[in-house]
């Protein structure tokens, strides 16, 4: 049996030498407020819960049993204003700090050369066809297509023996063999 060579990929090497800050910007602006309201919306729905099964109360008696007082309590609209604060403010310096990192990468970039990034292209894998038999001829192999298509099946005239459709239990099931009527 002769082996074909493995058909190599096609290998493209690219630089990247730029990064945009102001795309950067409206990335990163996206990304932090996104997680930013989720986050919130999170920790909303805890402080609900944690409210609603008493976990808040049992939290807040530790707290006061630790650092002795009487009458410690988590008061919920000042959390939810230093959250609101505080999460707005940590947007504003994740966005700054990836727009410096932008351009920190970019007058590097200038004096390195960028990051090389190679892609490879493989190609299709082809299907491994049964062993032929002795008296039949083997069916030749097509080329490696880069697209893949759906596989085209050849039509069957021979209708396939229907059987009655009922309700059968499970333990009643016997082994039925299926076999496809022989064209001559």
């Amino acid at each position: 049996m002769r082996r074909r060579p493995v058909a190599q990929g096609r290998r493209v090497r690219l630089v990247v030498r730029r990064v945009e800050p102001w795309t950067v910007l409206k990335f990163s602006v996206l990304l932090f407020a996104t997680l930013y309201l989720v986050f919130l919306v999170a920790g909303l729905v805890l402080w609900a819960a944690a409210t609603a099964t008493g976990v808040r109360g049992n939290i807040e008696k530790f707290i006061g049993d630790l650092i002795a007082s009487e009458d410690f309590r988590i008061l919920g609209p000042t959390m939810l204003r230093a959250s609101i604060v505080g999460g707005f403010v940590l947007v504003i310096m994740g966005s700054g700090a990836n727009v410096l990192f932008a351009v920190l990468y970019n007058l590097i970039s200038d004096v390195v050369g960028g990051i090389a990034v190679v892609f490879e292209e493989r190609p299709t894998r082809r299907r491994r066809l049964p062993p032929a038999t002795a008296d039949a001829p083997p069916e030749p192999l097509e080329p490696a297509r880069a697209t893949r298509r759906k596989p085209t099946r050849r039509p069957d005239t021979t209708p396939m023996p229907r059987l009655p459709r009922t309700q059968v239990q499970p333990e009643q099931v016997e082994p039925v063999e299926l076999t496809r009527p022989s064209v001559d």
